[in-house]
């Protein structure tokens, strides 16, 4: 029974455990957020748009129907005003009516059907592709709260580091301070900087949770506050890669739409043949005018209608298309230029924080030795606590320093791979 209790309470534990030893990747939180984006379920609603649009198509290529009805009163009918012997004529009636049901089947339409279904294929391509340009925008958005969580928790566990080292020689110091060897005032000054960093480390945990919380809600889950960011790895990563962003086939999809409207204005211009049928019921008989009693009739026959005079309209709208294909042209071309500029820029970035990132190492070895006499003489009262301190406050400077640098460098190695859709 007992055993059965410690393994009950430590399944009770398991998900307390997992919480706190929670690990976050780049990658992961990126998926995430794409993924339960509203902007996702639009991909449903343009396959459910073009699919309705596509079988409405596919009805032209089936016989129409349509059912036709009419009743008058003329208020004057022909007569002929002849008798002719031994012949009979009807005379017409005032109140005519019909009734027919028109029947078509289209025979050729020009390639209208066909190219009209590859216009909705190429709007819907071009739409998903524009509903991925709208979710790579997500990319960006995620890189700035992952790694201001992550700066926010190295710099938490550098001050903490700090803090730990300062209590331990608060520890050696209070020994001496009760031994005579030294004053109470450097205890008190040791102890001030401990309560100032430890006030630096609350406003780093405060900006790290406000990073957790907008982070949690972008990828739709809790994230433990002891969460640990992994800083993600750039390995022989190329970063002179083309440009290989979604914006770049959105632009080429709406030409390739554009095309496939010009298309169809040019079916639309064709002759179009139908074969037509009528079978109706009117009194008197459209077909035989003296026949007034309600009589069935039909027709059989083809019907064909090209519109080769349109004043020039659909030549105005292929102009149009042409034009609206100059404007994506210079919309690519201003795009690609801006990506450019961009990446200029972030690898300008790379290039810094790599020079910074061997000043910050050179800068922190030589505090560290400083440091080290400091303590040296500070325990000898060469120097005074004071001094110490601001010798201590140059090294975690330079620490932070180092730190920051090394993160800002991996982000704009990123935001330079995002920059190029190449991650």
């Amino acid at each position: 029974m007992k055993r059965c209790s410690i393994i009950l309470l430590a399944i009770m534990l398991l998900p307390i455990s997992w919480a706190y030893s929670q690990t976050l990747e780049l990658d992961y939180c990126q998926e995430r957020a794409r993924s339960l984006s509203p902007i996702k379920k639009q991909e449903l609603l343009y396959e459910t748009q073009a699919n309705l649009n596509i079988k409405n198509l596919n009805t032209l290529n089936l016989p129409q129907s349509r059912l036709n009805g009419t009743y008058n009163y003329l208020s004057d009918v022909l007569d002929i005003g002849i008798d002719i012997a031994g012949l009979d004529i009807a005379e017409i009636p005032q109140n005519q009516y019909t009734l027919t049901l028109d029947i078509s089947q289209k025979i050729y339409d020009g390639g209208y059907v066909k190219n009209a279904k590859k216009m909705q294929e190429a709007q819907l391509a071009a739409n998903v592709k524009g509903m991925e340009v709208d979710l790579f925008e997500i990319k960006g958005m995620i890189n700035t709260l992952y790694f201001n969580a992550l700066v926010y928790q190295e710099n938490e566990k550098l001050l903490g580091t700090v803090v730990d080292e300062l209590n331990k020689q608060l520890k050696k110091i209070n020994s001496q301070v009760e031994n005579g060897a030294m004053l109470k005032s450097n205890a008190n000054i040791l102890n001030q900087q401990i309560l100032k960093i430890q006030q630096q480390i609350l406003e780093v945990q405060l900006g790290r949770k406000a990073m957790i919380d907008m982070l949690s809600d972008w990828i739709g889950e809790p994230i433990s506050p002891d969460a640990e960011f992994t800083l993600p790895l750039i390995a022989d990563q190329e970063l002179s890669q083309d440009i290989s962003r979604p914006e770049q086939q959105y632009f080429d999809l709406m030409e390739e739409n554009l095309e496939s409207q010009k298309k169809v204005l040019n079916a639309q211009v064709l002759p179009s043949l139908s074969g037509i049928a009528q079978l109706g019921v009117g009194s008197p008989n459209p077909l035989n005018y003296f026949e007034t009693d309600a009589t069935e009739y039909y027709v059989v026959g083809a019907r064909l209608k090209w519109n080769f005079w349109d004043w020039k309209q659909t030549s105005r709208k292929k102009k149009v298309l042409e034009i609206n294909k100059e404007i994506l042209s210079s919309k690519k071309e201003d795009f690609e230029k801006k990506i450019n500029i961009a990446s200029i820029r972030d690898k300008s970035s790379i290039d810094t924080y790599s020079q910074l990132i061997e000043k910050d190492k050179k800068i922190l070895e030589l505090q560290e030795d400083i440091v080290r006499k400091s303590y040296s003489q500070f325990q000898n009262g060469v120097i005074t606590s004071t001094e110490y301190i601001i010798e201590v406050n140059k090294r975690t400077e330079a620490q932070l320093n180092l730190q920051i640098h090394g993160i800002q460098k991996i982000q704009s190695e990123i935001n330079y791979l995002t920059t190029k859709g190449n991650l």
